[in-house]
C-alpha cells in the first residue's frame, strides 16, 4: 500500500531555498513517494528531466527511485542461506551426539586433580584462587552499562564541538607521532627517524586539510542527529554482533568435527595432510565463515542508509529509539535486500580466502616471491572492492536496487552530478577511533575500581590487571558498534545531500545552510562540487 508524503515549506525553509538556488546548486523534485517496504519515501524518477551545465557542459542524469518490494540477487540469497544452513546443521547434528553430562563431569575432575597437585584446597593460596561468581558478574555488569552510557555521551560531545574534537584528534596524532619518535631515536635511531618523518607528514596534512574540517564536522553534526534520534540501529548492530558470534561457535564446532574425519586426510602422507577433498572442504568453510561475516556486517551498513533516508526526506518516521524507519530498513535489509548485499559480500570474501591462502604458502620456497607479489595485488583489489561496496550498499539501502544497479548509480550520481574532484580524507574515522579507545579505557578503569572493591585485599595479586582488560575490551567492542553505525551514517549522508539538497533544506534548513555554507569555505574556487569520503580512506571501510 503506497503512501504519499507532500513536503511542506516553511518561510525559513523558503529563505534557505533561494540560497540554494543562488549557488546553482541543482535541487530535485519535492514530490514523494514510497511503498510499506520499499524504501523511504525519495524522489521519483526524473529521467532525462534534470539538465544542469557544469563547465559549460550540459549534463542529463538519472535520480534514484525507491523500487518495489521484491527480492534481489536472490540467487545469491538462496546460496548464502543454504550454506549457513549447512553449517548450523552439522553444529547441531554434533552437539547432539556429545554426552555432556560426561564431558563436565570429566572437567570437575581436572579440575580436582589441579587443586590436588598444589596441595588441595589447603595447599592452594588465595592469591592462586580464581576470584568468585561476584567478581566476574560486577565487572561484565559495569561494562555493559558504563560503555554505552560514554559512547552516548560521546555522541553529544561530538555534536557540540564537532570541529574541535576532529582537529584535536589530528593534534592527538601528531603528538603520539612525536613522542614514539623521540623515545625511539635512544633505542632504535632508525625508528625514530621514521616517525619523525612521519611526524612532519602529519603536521604538513594538517595544514593543508584545516580549511576542510568544518565540512567534515557539518556531515558529523547530521550524521550523529540521526543516530540519536534513532538508537534502535545500536540493537540492530549488536544482534547482528551476537548473531555472528552464535555462527562462530557452530562453525567452530562442525569445523572441527568434519575435519578430524578419516576421508578428511591423506593417508599417504603426513598425517596431517589433507586429501584433496580435504582441501576443498576446508576452503568451502573458511569461505562461509568470510562471507557470513560480510553480510552480516553489510546488513547493518545497508539499514543505517534506510534510516538516514528516512530522516532526510520523512524526519517523522525517523524520530525514535525503535522508528518504522528503523524496523522497515533492517527488514528490507534482511530480506529483500539480502541477495544484494549476499553478492558483494561473496566477492570480498572469495578475494579474502585467495589473499590468505596465498599468504600461509608466501615462505614456499617454489615461487615464494610471486605469491607474496599476487597476495599484495590481491590486497589492493580487495581495498578496491571493499570501497566500491561502501557506496553501493548505500545506495541497496536508500532505494532497494540490486547490487550492480546500486554501484553504477552511486558512481554515475558522483561523476555527473558534478562531484568530479574525489579526496579521501580520513578525518571523521580518525576522531572515531581515537574516542572508541578513549571509551575502552574509561570502562577498563571502572572495572578496575569494581575489583579492588569486590574482591578481598589478599586476593588482587594479577586479577585487578585481568578486571582492567575485560573491561577495556568490553568498552572497545561496544563503542565500535556506535562508532561504525556512526561512519556508515556518514556516508550515507554524503549520498543524500548529492542526490537531493532541496529537500535536505525543506526538512533540516539550519543544518543544510551549514553544511552548504562549510562547503563553500572549504572549496571556493572549484566548479561543482566536491565529495569528500569522511567514513575513511580508500579502502578504509
Amino acid at each position: 500500500m503506497d503512501t504519499k508524503y507532500a513536503v511542506v515549506q516553511t518561510a525559513e525553509a523558503h529563505a534557505a531555498l533561494e540560497t540554494f538556488v543562488e549557488e546553482d546548486i541543482p535541487v530535485a523534485a519535492p514530490v514523494l513517494v514510497a511503498s510499506e517496504f520499499s524504501g523511504p519515501p525519495l524522489p521519483n524518477n526524473q529521467k532525462g528531466s534534470e539538465p544542469y551545465t557544469d563547465d559549460e557542459i550540459s549534463i542529463t542524469w538519472e535520480k534514484g527511485e525507491a523500487q518495489p518490494a521484491a527480492f534481489r540477487d536472490k540467487w545469491f540469497a538462496i546460496a548464502f542461506a543454504a550454506q549457513f544452513v549447512a553449517v548450523s546443521t552439522t553444529a547441531m547434528v554434533v552437539a547432539s551426539t556429545i554426552s555432556w553430562a560426561e564431558l563436565f563431569s570429566s572437567t570437575d575432575s581436572d579440575s580436582t586433580t589441579s587443586n590436588n597437585d598444589y596441595g588441595g584446597d589447603d595447599g592452594v593460596s588465595q592469591e592462586q584462587a580464581a576470584p568468585g561468581i561476584a567478581f566476574w558478574l560486577s565487572i561484565i555488569g559495569i561494562s555493559v552499562l558504563v560503555a554505552p552510557a560514554l559512547s552516548i555521551f560521546s555522541l553529544g560531545l561530538m555534536s557540540k564541538n564537532a570541529i574541535g574534537m576532529i582537529t584535536a584528534s589530528l593534534w592527538f596524532s601528531i603528538i603520539l607521532s612525536g613522542l614514539v619518535a623521540v623515545f625511539s631515536i635512544f633505542v632504535a635511531p632508525l625508528v625514530g627517524i621514521i616517525y619523525g618523518i612521519f611526524t612532519i607528514c602529519l603536521v604538513s596534512y594538517l595544514k593543508t586539510v584545516k580549511h576542510r574540517i568544518p565540512y567534515a564536522a557539518s556531515n558529523l553534526k547530521c550524521s550523529i542527529s540521526v543516530l540519536k534520534s534513532n538508537l534502535g540501529l545500536g540493537l540492530v548492530a549488536i544482534g547482528s554482533m551476537v548473531g555472528l558470534l552464535g555462527y562462530i561457535l557452530s562453525w567452530a564446532v562442525a569445523f572441527m568435527f568434519t575435519m578430524s574425519l578419516d576421508v578428511m586426510k591423506d593417508n599417504t602422507g603426513d598425517e596431517n595432510d589433507l586429501s584433496p577433498l580435504g582441501g576443498f572442504v576446508a576452503c568451502s568453510f573458511l569461505l562461509s565463515f568470510y562471507w557470513t561475516h560480510e553480510v552480516l556486517r553489510n546488513i547493518v551498513r545497508a539499514t543505517v542508509s534506510g534510516v538516514v533516508g528516512h530522516w532526510w526526506f520523512v524526519p517523522a518516521e525517523a524520530a525514535s529509539f525503535c522508528s518504522t524507519a528503523v524496523m522497515g530498513s533492517a527488514t528490507r535489509a534482511s530480506t529483500y535486500s539480502l541477495g544484494s548485499i549476499a553478492f558483494g559480500s561473496l566477492i570480498v570474501a572469495v578475494l579474502h580466502l585467495i589473499r590468505n591462502t596465498l599468504h600461509n604458502a608466501r615462505n614456499d620456497r617454489n615461487g615464494g616471491i610471486l605469491r607474496c607479489i599476487a597476495a599484495c595485488i590481491l590486497a589492493y583489489i580487495e581495498a578496491m572492492v571493499q570501497y566500491f561496496n561502501k557506496w553501493a550498499y548505500v545506495y541497496v539501502g536508500l532505494y532497494g536496487y540490486d547490487y550492480i544497479e546500486s554501484g553504477k548509480r552511486v558512481m554515475n550520481l558522483f561523476k555527473q552530478r558534478g562531484w568530479n574532484v574525489i579526496i579521501a580524507d580520513n578525518l571523521t574515522n580518525r576522531l572515531l577511533g581515537i574516542m572508541s579507545l578513549s571509551i575502552g579505557i574509561l570502562t577498563g578503569l571502572c572495572t578496575l575500581l569494581v575489583t579492588f572493591f569486590v574482591e578481598e585485599f589478599e586476593s588482587k595479586q594479577g586479577w585487578l590487571g585481568v578486571g582492567f582488560f575485560i573491561g577495556f575490551v568490553i568498552g572497545i567492542v561496544l563503542s565500535g558498534i556506535f562508532m561504525g553505525l556512526l561512519s556508515s551514517a556518514v556516508d550515507s549522508v554524503i549520498v543524500c545531500f548529492a542526490e537531493a539538497p532541496q529537500e535536505f533544506n525543506d526538512t533540516h534548513p539550519e543544518l543544510a545552510q551549514e553544511m552548504n555554507q562549510t562547503w563553500k569555505d572549504a572549496w571556493p574556487d572549484v566548479v561543482g562540487t566536491v565529495i569528500v569520503g569522511l567514513g575513511g580512506g580508500l579502502g578504509v571501510v
